[in-house]
């Protein structure tokens, strides 16, 4: 790209955007502005204060998506009602996901003051309000966290609502279920279905109105539509919706799910197992009927244990009972299960420990500590991260107009602390360290004035000298 001026002949050392001098015939001097212009990479010329209202974008085609209706929301790549009926019945699945929403948003948060800024009681005092108090609903901000990382690891897609008062500042937040929103191809708007009802939703900072009940630009009053923040784990599939990591491990929950059902199929029938049942000779008409009833409804459930099955052998008539199987399959299944269950657990980076399976090692060790580092490194600091710059910089920073302070959410806790306050103990008792030195380096407990003193063991009784430190 070049710029130059176009016109009059140039003077040799002219400069794009001078003026330029011209004699008139009485001495006069004029003045002349030459129009500046821009050569493209295409070969086009572009006026240079034309070129102010070019925005930078991308250039990139999203993929196509097929309309809904005629209403223009993208479809979404996944049926969302398979993985939430995976997650209400497996509950390794379910107990990852919550415990991942506990460790990002339930261990608490803090307000910090930015570096290079001062104190302002005020600007503080509003923040943590709306923060202690995030909606009419008296909801806690852990609560709406939680929810939001739940409905990410189900669906992959979190919305936020967000409310302004009447001053135009940000007053409230929502949790929106993610199954329920559908995005607009241009992804300016967003629609929540509910049955045969929708509600429409801008996104976060849009300057334009819509309506909140067909999704029309305009100024409505009451019915304007309020904002939405996306928050999503991003899909290679779609450029609109965002994917569960569960995805990778279908497969092994539905195994998971199948291995249940068999085994309490089982159970149901109160262990008795599969017969093949054979009827020589000749029986009256409907023999066989009852007999299969019989076992089908009236030896399952605990209520009907140990019941006989008493009918008469017609002369010349014989009849054999042959289990197919005499054995529960529940062990059959171990290894596979937990085979199965690794999988889930992969598909998050979480540590069995965290949801009560406590992994053994052949040789009796166990890497829990290490797991826990990856975890807290792959999976909680990141969706902290997210949310955290959702809060600082959407709600608080542009939603408030408060730049002094910043939202930190408190750090998971992977170290050992029944090691850690054992090797302080020891280092107390030697006088190499102070009980507050202690206090200050495991972060918990108070400090005390006698707690800055040595102290040493009076128990070491002394055998000798090293002859190496003679001189």
């Amino acid at each position: 790209m070049s710029i130059f001026n176009w016109g009059k002949p140039n003077p040799p050392m002219e400069r794009a955007g001078e003026t330029i001098p011209t004699r008139l015939p009485d001495g006069q001097v004029k003045k002349k502005m030459g129009k500046v212009y821009i050569a493209t990479d295409s070969g086009n010329l572009v006026p240079a204060d034309k070129m102010k209202s070019i925005q930078k974008s991308s250039k990139q085609l999203k993929k196509d998506n097929l309309k809904m209706g005629d209403m223009g929301l993208s479809v979404k790549p996944y049926n969302e009602n398979t993985f939430l009926e995976l997650y209400e019945s497996n509950q390794i699945y379910s107990a990852t996901v919550k415990q991942i929403a506990r460790d990002v948003a339930g261990l608490g948060w803090k307000l910090k003051l930015r570096e290079g800024k001062k104190e302002n009681q005020k600007e503080r005092d509003e923040i943590e309000a709306f923060l202690n108090h995030p909606n009419e609903k008296n909801q806690k901000l852990r609560k709406i966290f939680e929810a939001l990382i739940v409905d990410w690891g189900i669906y992959g897609n979190s919305p936020i609502e967000v409310v302004r008062n009447t001053g135009g500042k940000v007053s409230e937040i929502y949790r929106v279920p993610g199954a329920s929103i559908w995005i607009h191809k241009d992804e300016s708007k967003f629609c929540q279905k509910r049955d045969i009802k929708n509600v429409w939703f801008k996104q976060f900072g849009d300057e334009k109105n819509i309506n909140m009940w067909d999704g029309k630009e305009g100024e409505f009053g009451d019915n304007n539509a309020n904002e939405m923040i996306r928050f999503k784990n991003d899909s290679p599939r779609s450029d609109y919706y965002g994917m569960p990591n569960i995805l990778s491990a279908v497969g092994s929950v539905f195994s998971l799910i199948g291995i249940r059902d068999f085994n309490l199929s089982f159970f149901t029938n109160y262990g008795i197992p599969s017969y093949l049942v054979t009827l020589e000779g000749e029986w009256p008409d409907g023999s066989d009927k009852k007999v299969t009833d019989y076992l089908n409804n009236m030896v399952k459930g605990s209520n009907n244990a140990h019941k006989t099955l008493v009918f008469t052998v017609p002369e010349g008539c014989k009849a054999t009972f042959t289990p197919l199987s005499t054995k529960v399959k529940e062990g059959s299944f171990n290894v596979y299960k937990q085979s199965l269950t690794d999988d889930v657990l992969a598909a998050y980076s979480m540590p069995g420990y965290r949801i009560g399976i406590n992994p053994v090692g052949k040789l009796g060790g166990t890497n829990s500590r290490e797991a826990t580092v990856i975890y807290k490194n792959g999976v909680v600091e990141p969706l902290q991260l997210d949310l955290e710059s959702i809060v600082n910089d959407d709600l608080i920073k542009k939603g408030m107009g408060f730049e002094s302070y910043e939202f930190k959410f408190n750090d998971l806790d992977v170290r050992d602390l029944t090691a850690e306050i054992e090797r302080y103990n020891k280092l107390i008792e030697h006088g190499v360290m102070t009980p507050n030195q202690a206090i200050k380096k495991l972060g918990f407990g108070e400090t005390y004035p006698e707690g800055n003193r040595y102290y040493l063991l009076s128990g070491l009784i002394e055998i000798g000298e090293d002859v190496n430190e003679k001189g």
